[in-house]
């Protein structure tokens, strides 16, 4: 063996941290569908996102306190404005009402697009850069979104709820792609839980009145079943506060787009969880558009294995992130 063979490159230690959040998040954010499935079917979409992030806030808020939200306020208000404004308001309005109409399945499928979103984002505001070979990842993924929506069309009708279930969930992998690069420099600056934490109280003070002006067409409280408000429960404790910090913290540690390929295991896991809580179908569509959507994501991420593999202080044998199939 030569000499220059005998020495390698150290390898990191695993950052068993950064192991840590990434498996959680993507425990967590496989139920995330269902357990808003089990909420908007019979508590009203304008509640839901203000008792979610404005619960969350408030337990946040007495691990991070009131100085470090005004800090963020000052220094970083607009920015903060942003986040805020494409998390709750935004994003919930399409999320809910597009779960709502749509299957499990294909909210899981839809947003295992949010990669792609994040990544052209982050390389429109100089946050990471797009290498053009991964052009061919990206049309299959979008291609593999048109397949499932095609596929509604067939079931449905261009008409069917399904479709438009579908259309309003394109939207919330819009936005929560443009709130997770706008939050990343705020993560940066003052750390994952005091970002959290602004965000949750600052989108419920903007999502405040218009849950106000659509109270008149709310359904009647009293007539909601144990499983809707332990849906509900569910979102605020569990993936909001708990799922949200998972993500924020694993942001700290990687780009982006990597944090949100990582989360690309959840889609899977949803799908299951569609077929065994509410007994929904796996159409052709669905499983050529979900192979066709997580393999352009693969492909779209991929990159040299001793790169990712540094950046994520992975070992030898563990596979890399582009090896792995994420409101």
């Amino acid at each position: 063996m030569r000499p220059e063979e005998e020495t390698e490159s150290p390898v990191r230690d695993v950052d068993w941290a950064a192991c840590l959040f990434l498996t959680l998040m993507v425990l967590i954010g496989s139920s995330t569908a269902p357990a808003a499935r089990f909420a908007v079917r019979e508590l009203p979409v304008g509640l839901l996102p203000l008792v979610r992030f404005g619960v969350a806030g408030l337990c946040l808020l007495p691990l991070v306190g009131a100085a470090a939200l005004r800090r963020i306020v000052r220094e970083d208000g607009w920015r903060l404005l942003l986040a805020a404004a494409l998390c709750v308001p935004v994003n919930q309005a399409f999320f809910l009402n597009g779960a709502k109409l749509t299957l499990t399945s294909h909210v899981a499928l839809i947003y295992a697009a949010c990669p792609l979103v994040v990544l052209l984002f982050a390389r429109a505001v100089g946050q990471e850069q797009l290498v053009m070979s991964r052009l061919a990842g990206v049309l299959a993924s979008i291609l593999g979104v048109a397949v499932i929506g095609l596929g509604s069309v067939r079931q449905g009708g261009v008409g069917g709820s399904v479709f438009w279930g579908d259309l309003l969930t394109i939207g919330a992998v819009t936005s929560w792609g443009a709130y997770l690069t706008a939050s990343k420099p705020l993560i940066a600056r003052h750390g994952a839980l005091p970002v959290l934490a602004a965000t949750f109280l600052a989108g419920t003070l903007l999502d405040l009145p218009i849950a106000l002006a659509i109270v008149p067409q709310w359904p009647l409280l009293g007539g909601a079943s144990g499983a809707a408000w332990r849906g509900l429960a569910y979102l605020t404790l569990v993936v909001t506060v708990l799922g949200l910090a998972c993500q924020n913290q694993a942001l700290r540690r990687l780009d982006a787009s990597q944090v949100a390929t990582v989360g690309n295991g959840s889609p899977v896991l949803t799908v299951i969880w569609g077929v065994w809580l509410f007994e929904e179908a796996l159409t052709p569509e669905i499983v050529l558009g979900g192979v066709l959507t997580l393999g352009g994501i693969i492909a779209a991420n991929r990159a040299p294995r001793c790169k990712v593999a540094a950046e994520l202080g992975l070992p030898p044998g563990v596979p890399a992130v582009a090896e792995q199939p994420g409101g």
